[in-house]
């Protein structure tokens, strides 16, 4: 073994140059080459850190959280591209053969990553457009929830039983859109069944009453309350109130204690509020 190691370290090239010692320099500069890239990259990355705190520490009150995770995005895709590409030179890559390669990468990204392109662009058209923003409460076919996160490529909604959705950016500008926080009120809106035997009268002013009175009703808006359509076994009144748009959990609670309360106030005025019934008859085959 130590003959054949003796024979390889003495082996030269046509110049008299000993191989094993141009082999070993080589490894070594790679090596430190391979250390650099790493290094930078490295750096690259606390820089990016540095940043992401910078921006976070930014009022929301100047710039709301959707601006603020798709800047960031941005930022970090630069960053990272910078300092590969610094990394690239200092691994020995000459400034032809980057641009050669970025230009090779960008007609690639051009005809195979069509979609990667939309994505980005549709997060710059959320940005500007701003059809909602983080925190808001949308729907949009059949996702429904709040919007968690809005980056450069998609956009995260978390549903009401605490799924994460990951939506493409060019899907999300490509749908219909209803963002139920967009406005400062949102409107309640029920069907009061009440029994044909009732007074629909005495019903109607006992609903305004709740309206003007029931807690978390909008009493600056006008209400609407009328017959609206008779059914099988009721006739109908159609309910509409406003109020304060706090978000969807105290909406739904709001609308829900007001189901509540309309059943307790109709029931203590002797309003009857008409259920399914079944009538069942015997009659006797002996007869």
């Amino acid at each position: 073994m130590n003959n054949i190691f003796t024979i390889i370290k003495n082996i030269e090239d046509k110049n008299g140059n000993l191989i094993f010692q141009i082999f070993v320099a080589d490894a070594f500069i790679l090596l430190i080459k391979v250390i650099s890239f790493f290094v930078i990259m490295y750096v690259g990355k606390i820089l990016v850190g540095m940043v992401d705190k910078y921006i976070d520490k930014i009022s929301i009150e100047k710039v709301d959280a959707g601006a603020k995770q798709f800047t960031k995005s941005f930022i970090k895709l630069g960053i990272y591209g910078i300092f590969f590409l610094f990394a690239m030179l200092m691994f020995g890559f000459k400034e032809q053969s980057i641009i050669t390669m970025i230009s090779a990468i960008s007609l690639g990204i051009g005809i195979s990553l069509k979609e990667f392109l939309s994505n980005f662009a549709g997060g710059v058209v959320i940005l500007f457009s701003r059809p909602f923003t983080v925190g808001n409460f949308i729907e949009m076919n059949d996702i429904m929830g709040e919007v968690s996160e809005i980056g450069v490529f998609s956009t995260r909604v978390n549903t009401l039983d605490s799924r994460k959705i990951i939506i493409p950016n060019n899907v999300v500008i490509s749908k219909n859109i209803i963002n139920y926080d967009a406005n400062k009120y949102r409107r309640i809106q029920l069907t009061v069944p009440i029994a044909y035997e009732a007074d629909p009268r005495k019903a109607i002013a006992e609903l305004y009453d709740i309206a003007k009175t029931f807690k978390g009703i909008e009493n600056d808006r006008i209400p609407f309350i009328n017959i609206m359509s008779y059914g099988n076994s009721s006739v109908n009144i159609e309910y509409l109130v406003w109020t304060e748009n706090k978000g969807y959990h105290d909406y739904y609670n709001t609308r829900g204690n007001l189901m509540q309360y309309i059943i307790e106030r109709f029931s203590e005025k002797n309003i009857e509020i008409p259920y399914n019934k079944l009538d069942v008859h015997f009659y006797n085959c002996n007869k």
